[in-house]
């Protein structure tokens, strides 16, 4: 009786469910209908002029596409249904939804006409970006708003294009693939909205290991949330040079090599100006240039945290910005795969590192410290390298102003991201001369902390 008299009361009040309708004073685009969406929906505000008329139907199944696009850069899975509204209020997007729905809203004039050369230019664009800063901080909030998003968009800029281009190429849409294409030369230089900081990410973007920028990201996304690090509690203003070192770290972990320089620039193509003092032209942002040797130290802090088992002490000295008390860890056990061996037997971020941490081949678990080499023995350092090729001069997107850095439609702590630590194997197949190079090395440290432990007890 109970679940009747509940079963009723929701239907009678409307409230079935209110993930799968739409926001109150919209209406379901009825163009869709017929249209198997799982992740989306598009919803039509009830004053827009011809409400029904407003959104082609290319646009139905866009929605899904990027929500399960997002769902892998991100690592992260959507909750609920994705809402996209089309206001009756014209040019401009935000995010959040007219209720509190999980969503954006973006302005109905937008999904009509052309530029650029493809159709609804727009409306793929301001859809997708906000989507990208929803996203984002469902990730964490407090991102860098003189560089990644709010202030200057350059994240959600660089992913917009590459977003569209991945959907349009598995979809045969030769016109999302035109539109990404122009999105693209907009922020190169030459474009209409060339911009320095969008280049300088879309080098790391090619940089990422294996040509993956999206996995690499991905990547950034769960080493973060892993170690529960969110932006705003490093206890530093927005933007600060702490919280960039801080993006900056994680960012350089993914690479498998420190990417500030290639921030900073110059670069490929230009890009660069972040990080290296130029003002972002926001009054009240001071500009600041960023310390390697910071960055160095905040990745090391996060090997070493994990390798000391996630240790309470050493979780909330990196999660609250003092990263400097985090205890260094020896490379024996724990060192995870995006780290690796100093001379010292220390656990550090693998561009600093001279030895891949040692792994099991069945397993994956660390097996012991100096018996495998990145390069069968001597000493690698790829801070300088990685000079991304392949990238041409075109183009980009507008940046529709209204991102949300802070992740305002976002409930931060509650984000389903899985929590397994990666433990791919970054090592090589090792020559019996290297074998026998790295038993000597793991032997001469092993007998070094011996004379150490007899000292300290006489």
């Amino acid at each position: 009786m109970r679940a009747l008299w509940f079963a009723l009361t929701l239907t009678f009040f409307g409230t079935t469910s209110a993930h799968a309708q739409c926001c109150p004073g919209y209406t379901a685009a009825s163009v869709c209908n017929g249209v198997t969406l799982t992740k989306s929906r598009w919803c039509i505000q009830n004053d827009v002029p011809n409400a029904q008329n407003a959104l082609p139907k290319a646009f139905c199944n866009y929605g899904d596409k990027v929500v399960a696009t997002l769902e892998e850069v991100f690592n992260i899975e959507a909750k609920e249904i994705v809402e996209y509204e089309l206001d009756s209020k014209t040019g401009g997007a935000h995010t959040g939804t007219a209720c509190s729905n999980l969503g954006v809203g973006v302005a109905y004039d937008a999904f009509s006409g052309s530029a650029y050369g493809a159709n609804g230019f727009w409306g793929y664009v301001l859809s997708l970006h906000e989507s990208i800063n929803v996203w984002t901080g469902l990730a964490s909030g407090g991102w860098p708003t003189d560089w990644w998003a709010d202030h200057q968009s350059a994240f959600p800029n660089m992913i917009d294009f590459h977003a569209m281009s991945k959907i349009g190429t598995d979809n045969a849409d030769a016109n999302l693939t035109k539109a990404a294409a122009a999105q693209k030369k907009r922020f190169y230089p030459g474009g209409d909205t060339a911009d320095a900081k969008v280049v300088a990410l879309d080098n790391v973007f090619g940089i990422m290991p294996g040509g993956d920028g999206f996995a690499g990201f991905s990547k950034m996304f769960r080493l973060l949330t892993n170690d529960g690090i969110k932006w705003d509690g490093l206890g530093v203003e927005n933007p600060d040079v702490k919280r960039s070192e801080y993006v900056v770290a994680y960012m350089s972990l993914a690479a498998g090599q420190s990417v500030l320089d290639m921030l900073k620039g110059p670069g490929d193509n230009g890009g660069g100006n972040i990080c290296n003092g130029t003002a972002d032209g926001t009054a009240g942002d001071k500009p600041y240039t960023c310390s390697q040797d910071k960055v160095d130290a905040i990745a090391t802090a996060h090997c070493s945290a994990i390798a000391n088992g996630k240790k309470t002490a050493d979780v909330d000295a990196l999660k609250s910005g003092k990263y400097a008390q985090v205890a260094s860890a020896s490379c024996v056990s724990g060192c995870p795969s995006e780290c690796g061996c100093d001379d010292a037997g220390q656990c550090v971020p693998s561009w600093l590192a001279r030895v891949a941490p040692p792994r099991d081949a069945g397993t994956g678990a660390t097996i012991d410290a100096g018996l495998a080499t990145l390069d069968g023995g001597s000493s690698v350092n790829v801070r300088d390298g990685g000079t991304p090729a392949g990238h041409d001069a075109g183009g980009t997107s507008r940046d529709a102003g209204a991102g949300s850095a802070s992740g305002e439609s976002d409930d931060d702590d509650d984000g389903p991201v899985p929590r397994d630590r990666d433990d791919g194997c970054g090592c090589q197949t090792m020559t019996p001369a290297a074998h026998l190079r790295g038993l000597a090395s793991a032997l001469g440290f092993a007998l070094l902390l011996v004379l150490r432990n007899r000292r300290r007890r006489s």
